[in-house]
Order: C-alpha cells, then sequence, then structure tokens
C-alpha cells in the first residue's frame, strides 16, 4: 500500500482557552479525498514490515469516518483537567503473527465495509509528535 499524508489538526481550542486549560481539546487526524485508492475484499491479510526497533503492537488499526471530501480519525479526546491519548473512539484490535525478523501478518476481522487505516508508531516517523503531518496506510473494504 502507498502511504497517505495525514494533516493532524486541534479541535476544542475555543472550550480550552474558555475555560483557562481546565477542558482540553482534541486532536484529529484528517485524510484527504473522501475514499482510500487501494480498495480490498474480505477476508483481509496485511503483510506489514516494521522499521527497527518499531513493535508490530505499536502501530494502530483505525476506522475513518467519511466526512465532505475528506477521512478523519480521533487521536486525542479532551476532558476535563486532562486529556487522553490514543485514538480510541476509532480503535480496533488486530492479532498479528511474527513470519520473519520485523515481519508480521495481520488478518482483521469481519470489519464490514468501510474506510480504515493503519497508523504507524509514531516513533517509526523522526518528527512524530501530535500537532504534524504523518502518513496512514488507508484502505477500503468493499461489501
Amino acid at each position: 500500500m502507498t502511504p497517505e499524508v495525514v494533516n493532524f489538526k486541534t479541535g476544542g481550542v475555543l472550550k480550552t482557552i474558555g475555560t483557562a486549560g481546565i477542558v482540553k481539546g482534541d486532536v484529529n487526524g484528517n485524510l484527504n479525498g473522501e475514499h482510500s485508492r487501494t480498495q480490498v475484499t474480505q477476508p483481509v491479510e496485511l503483510l506489514v514490515y516494521t522499521p527497527e526497533g518499531v513493535a508490530i503492537t505499536e502501530y494502530q488499526l483505525l476506522r475513518l469516518r467519511t466526512q465532505k471530501n475528506t477521512r478523519e480519525f480521533r487521536t486525542v479526546t479532551g476532558g476535563v483537567f486532562h486529556a487522553s491519548g490514543g485514538a480510541t473512539r476509532d480503535l480496533l484490535p488486530f492479532d498479528s503473527k511474527k513470519t520473519a525478523p520485523r515481519t508480521y501478518e495481520i488478518v482483521l476481522p469481519n470489519l464490514g465495509a468501510g474506510e480504515y487505516g493503519l497508523l504507524p508508531a509514531a516513533g517509526a516517523d523522526p518528527n512524530g509528535t501530535s500537532g504534524r503531518l504523518g502518513k496512514i496506510y488507508s484502505f477500503r473494504i468493499l461489501e
């Protein structure tokens, strides 16, 4: 799969300012286009070759929410006095099997039709921090 650029955007900034930082904002990842160029049918099997020192458990499988001409996912959910990291709203569990050094096979459960993405670990991106440009491997499951 060819990676796509993810633009991370913050939301709820007025909420943060208006409450003197007590209520935190959200961070959403946005991808251009309503659909991924990579289209697959079920069952879906992915073969992932990880960078040196990065475990497959550092990757996140995400359900992408379709908006007008974009797809998005949440990476941080704001709350009172804290912000919880992780894409728990859109995060999907997956199992993997090591097939060779730094190589893993992922057999996805029956996810249903829709837009999905495999987000590499921030450590796999030398510029990896929230509020950054990043990459994701997206795919669309057809019915």
